[in-house]
């Protein structure tokens, strides 16, 4: 009986425990799930603040923003997000410099020469408060820094780039991290990812193009096969597209039954490999009387007709064969904004050849381009390259927004007034002087 009533007073015993346990554990439980859930709330709420803190940031600043563009004489038009092109008043270049983030000297003089474009960021800034961080993401980022750089004070020298940065390097992994890596390739990203995040119609491929069967169902016939092109390319248009891209005409004739068939090809940018254009330059005059090339001698080399044969040979549609062929690229319409790049040879042999380019870039004498439009531009940006490749050394950049004045330097953290266009281009900042030789990539603007 003892024994009975000890074993029941352990059942109870082990009853109440089991009890005490669930309750401490439930209690523990809801503690923690409580606390768990106060953390993420705030959590939350502190994103929110702080996304909700960045966007009325960014609104301000892009009310300073058209408040200084229309204290300058530009006017922006809010309701329907386009300028005023009848007001033809400029703003000057920007004196914020930005910091280094290690061999980021390329991003920097990349992102000073986009920034200096006027048109271009001007109809940037006028869509930055409808812009979707999530969606677009990368605008978001870009947009963000511009509008640091034009709403600083005089006493601010320079800006940390890394938030753009850390964007920039998650959308690319060419770009991660802060080695050294190649403007040209950054532009060209750039340019790239803000038409896509921006472009009218998302469905639509990269570049406006139109796709192989298109062109092979009208390419025969000129006219028509420009018409779908452009169709194609104002569907899929952006800020980007209406500054920086231009097009290409592309003529395919096969030797056997002598027909020519046209496409059309979005570009934006133009680039020239030195060493070519000295080949051809020396054929055309004689090495004798070789004494450089210009910028005129590129564009000379870029249209050549290419003779395609041996394993080069075509695919001809009409004679459903392969027969030897040609094929000539030209420019049939230049952009508001032309970007040139100059290609390097190997350890930049080709970048110390005199190279003449001019203050005033003019296509109306000569045929090298087809369009009227677009056809004088002056020098508004420069890059140039101190270093043994283009994914080391130094960059530095040089910018304007108009002919008549000064162009300003930006080398990283320091900025600096004024250089002259002669052969011995230089820029004094501090107690250092960088000698300009060739330019790496030159932007130029139509006016």
């Amino acid at each position: 009986m003892f024994n009975q009533n000890m074993q029941q007073n352990m059942n109870m015993m082990n009853n109440n425990m089991n009890m005490m346990n669930n309750n401490n554990m439930n209690m523990m439980n809801n503690n923690n799930m409580n606390m768990m859930n106060n953390n993420n709330m705030n959590m939350m709420n502190n994103n929110m603040n702080m996304m909700n803190n960045m966007k009325m940031l960014n609104k301000n600043m892009a009310q300073n923003t058209i408040q200084t563009f229309q204290a300058n004489g530009v006017q922006l038009n809010q309701n329907n997000n386009q300028i005023n092109n009848n007001n033809t008043a400029k703003l000057k270049p920007h004196k914020v410099g930005l910091e280094n983030l290690g061999q980021t000297c390329y991003m920097n003089s990349s992102l000073q020469c986009l920034a200096n474009i006027d048109i271009f960021t001007n109809k940037l800034l006028n869509i930055c408060q409808n812009i979707n961080q999530n969606t677009q993401q990368f605008t978001y980022a870009f947009t963000s820094l511009l509008l640091q750089l034009k709403n600083q004070n005089e006493n601010c020298k320079y800006l940390n780039p890394s938030g753009f940065k850390t964007i920039l390097g998650a959308l690319n992994p060419l770009f991660e991290g802060n080695n050294a890596s190649d403007a040209k390739d950054l532009i060209l990203f750039i340019l790239q990812r803000l038409h896509l995040e921006l472009k009218k119609q998302q469905n639509k491929n990269l570049n406006g193009q139109m796709n192989f069967q298109m062109q092979e169902l009208i390419s025969l016939n000129e006219n028509k096969s420009l018409q779908n092109f452009l169709n194609d390319f104002n569907s899929t248009n952006s800020c980007v597209s209406e500054t920086f891209h231009g097009i290409y005409k592309i003529e395919l004739k096969c030797d056997h039954c002598k027909k020519t068939k046209y496409s059309y090809q979005t570009f934006n940018m133009l680039s020239f490999i030195l060493k070519k254009v000295k080949e051809c330059k020396i054929r055309g005059i004689g090495a004798d009387n070789f004494d450089g090339i210009d910028l005129f001698d590129a564009f000379e080399t870029d249209r050549q007709l290419e003779n395609l044969t041996g394993e080069n040979m075509i695919f001809c549609n009409t004679c459903q064969n392969t027969y030897p062929g040609s094929t000539q690229q030209s420019i049939y319409q230049l952009p508001p904004v032309l970007i040139i790049v100059l290609n390097r040879g190997k350890n930049n042999q080709d970048f110390n050849e005199k190279f003449n380019f001019p203050e005033v870039l003019d296509f109306n004498e000569g045929n090298f381009v087809a369009s009227n439009k677009n056809k004088r531009f002056f020098l508004c940006g420069i890059i140039t390259h101190l270093g043994e490749s283009s994914s080391s050394g130094h960059f530095i950049c040089y910018c304007r927004n108009d002919l008549n004045d000064p162009f300003v330097c930006y080398n990283d953290t320091q900025v600096a007034d004024g250089i002259e266009i002669d052969e011995g281009m230089k820029c004094n900042i501090s107690n250092n002087s960088y000698e300009k030789r060739t330019p790496y990539i030159l932007f130029y603007h139509s006016f």
